[in-house]
């Protein structure tokens, strides 16, 4: 991208941005140890069907690495850790916001690198078109993703126990619209600058979704207070109160913070955490302020599209992308 495109593109995007701003107003904990690989607990391989006849699967190669597989019109970054490419692995959706790639995506949650750490397969969507005018359509695209994700785990050497998402603003939308639409799909959810469960409210608007849960799963969720285009009291927090009120969970109790952010632990009756950082960051650009990553070194940008940084200004008290890995590791399925 030129000076003067990226000039350009970067003058128009507050426009743009104010789109997802409207819609919206309708201590770290300690390291976990790699969960254990189960060969017994994975999904037969499967190369899409062809034994029966149907078309081949848009994942046609399952080696370990780094993979890009085209499918229903998106692409999707795939790292597949060697470990995984034979044994039993967990699965992480992670899910970039407005104007992000998969790969901006990966700059600030370090999800790619974390999966190989710890046994996880890493899918990372790319909406259409290209950033930095890449946008989620919920209607369109969050079917696309789901299928995506479901023959993966059909495909892949994937452990069901340990399938997780997150995402991003747009992404975390998604997250929020997955935890209302496909519960019982997922073990744990990480949701970021986002909302967009409103458990059977009426009032779910296109970036959300009216349903209920299917069951209750563990829900790590953060967002800034200073966020500027998912405002903090108008969204955050009642999609907050939302998750607690449907799963009828405790007063909560403060479990992490350092005076720029709080870490607040809520309990259904069954046991069920949801665990919501509400932190003080801001990023150095004025129309998106707290909608940033926490810990996050990508200050700049520098990505194929990217005109300006995601991270939040350090210091921070916390690396979101290790936070959503640690809970994920913690909290697989219990069925």
């Amino acid at each position: 991208m030129t000076r003067s495109n990226r000039a350009a593109a970067l003058a128009s995007l507050p426009i743009v941005l104010s789109t997802v701003q409207a819609c919206g107003t309708s201590n770290a904990s300690t390291t976990p140890n790699p969960a254990p690989m189960n060969d017994a607990a994975s999904v037969p391989h499967d190369a899409g069907g062809e034994a029966d006849g149907s078309a081949p699967s848009c994942i046609d190669d399952t080696s370990a690495g780094q993979h890009v597989y085209s499918c229903d019109g998106l692409t999707y970054d795939v790292d597949i850790p060697a470990a995984c490419a034979s044994s039993s692995c967990g699965l992480v959706a992670d899910v970039h916001g407005l104007s992000m790639s998969g790969k901006m995506e990966d700059n600030n949650t370090n999800m790619r690198h974390l999966g190989e750490q710890y046994g996880y397969i890493v899918a990372q969507p790319n909406a259409v078109p290209a950033p930095p005018l890449s946008s989620w359509t919920p209607s369109t695209d969050d079917p696309k993703v789901f299928a995506f994700l479901e023959l993966a785990v059909s495909t892949l050497h994937v452990d069901r126990k340990r399938v997780h998402m997150t995402g991003f603003s747009e992404g975390g939308y998604m997250t929020y619209r997955f935890l209302c639409d496909h519960a019982d799909f997922f073990a744990s959810v990480a949701p970021a600058a986002g909302a967009g469960c409103s458990f059977g409210g009426a009032d779910a608007g296109m970036w959300g979704s009216a349903g209920v849960p299917a069951r209750e799963i563990p829900v790590l969720a953060v967002n800034g207070t200073k966020d500027a285009l998912v405002n903090f009291d108008g969204v955050a927090v009642p999609q907050r109160d939302e998750v607690v009120a449907g799963w009828h969970m405790d007063s909560g109790a403060v479990i992490a913070g350092d005076g720029t952010f709080t870490r607040t632990r809520y309990e259904s009756p069954s046991g069920t955490v949801f665990e919501f950082i509400q932190h003080d960051y801001s990023s150095s650009q004025s129309f998106t302020l707290g909608h940033c990553f926490p810990g996050s070194m990508d200050l700049d940008g520098g990505a194929p599209g990217q005109v300006f940084g995601f991270a939040c200004q350090p210091p921070n008290g916390f690396v979101w992308g290790d936070e959503v890995m640690k809970f994920f590791v913690a909290h697989p399925s219990a069925n």
